[in-house]
């Protein structure tokens, strides 16, 4: 199950801590162009060229 119904792409480099319900362990950095959504336990990033990294993190409600 993916929380984002969509894969929003990044305007401009974004400083994200938190995404709706889903809380990262840590800041991340999303570079601008990058795609990016969340799945139960990880923030996905997928730069321009296809490479993907995941992020952990956790759902609070």
């Amino acid at each position: 199950m993916e929380f984002l119904e969509y894969r929003p792409v990044t305007p401009r480099m974004l400083l994200v801590r938190r995404i709706g319900w889903f809380w990262l362990e840590r800041p991340v950095f999303i570079p601008a162009g990058c795609k990016f959504w969340t799945k139960p336990d990880a923030l996905v990033v997928e730069h321009p060229s296809g490479e993907r990294r995941r992020y952990p993190g956790y759902v609070l409600r």
